[in-house]
């Protein structure tokens, strides 16, 4: 597979042959990217979602009608869950939904997403992106030379480290996310529309493209 590296101007400088062939393209593992998507999901759910026990409704103090003699059921409190205004059975509790997949299913995660752009032609290199000034425009301006649409796609930049200037001129601009090699995820990969990664990041992720094997740190 080919991937190509794009400059300030727009032009493509060169290609770069990766060591992926074609099957491993075609046999991108969707299971595995669906169960490492939705552990990702679960850890960033607020988990405060709460109902109140029949001990912490207030009222019901009072017997609501005598024990016998009325035909009826016996009832102790009007606060129990089958009384409108009463307590919820089972209800949602306060929780931390978080939970740890093995750290290689999460490398062979990013690696699919990874595959999945190629297979889409939505994976590029750039030269850098050192931005000349701070104004949103002209970055703006420089996406608009890859071919891209801020604001109305989803981008992700892979960089090793954010200029001052990029950081200013990167902040306003909707739909835009930039990442550190070791912050890359699958979740972000696969939401995004667009993937560009930087000469330096990509040397950092070339291991992993060509399926060797860096200790889990992602």
């Amino acid at each position: 597979m080919d991937i190509q590296m794009v400059g300030l101007d727009g032009s493509t400088l060169k290609t770069i042959e990766l060591a992926v062939s074609s099957e491993e393209v075609e046999l991108i593992n969707v299971p595995l990217l669906h169960e490492i998507v939705k552990m990702q999901q679960a850890g960033i759910r607020s988990g405060t979602a709460s109902t109140k026990t029949r001990g912490e409704v207030s009222g019901g103090g009072k017997k609501p009608y005598r024990q016998k003699g009325t035909g009826r059921a016996r009832q102790g409190s009007t606060r129990a869950p089958q009384w409108r205004g009463g307590a919820v059975i089972f209800g949602p509790r306060p929780r931390d939904y978080f939970y740890r997949q093995p750290s290689k299913k999460v490398v062979l995660a990013v690696k699919n997403a990874f595959l999945a752009h190629l297979e889409s032609k939505t994976l590029f290199i750039v030269e850098s992106l050192d931005v000349p000034s701070r104004k949103t425009k002209d970055t703006i301006s420089l996406f608009n030379k890859w071919s891209l649409l801020p604001g109305e796609e989803r981008i992700l930049f892979i960089d090793n480290g954010l200029t001052e200037n990029m950081y200013f001129s990167c902040r306003n601009i909707p739909g835009l996310e930039i990442l550190l090699p070791h912050q890359v995820n699958p979740y972000d990969l696969l939401i995004a529309d667009k993937v560009l990664v930087s000469k330096e990041a990509f040397e950092s992720l070339s291991k992993l493209l060509h399926g060797e094997n860096n200790n889990g740190s992602i």
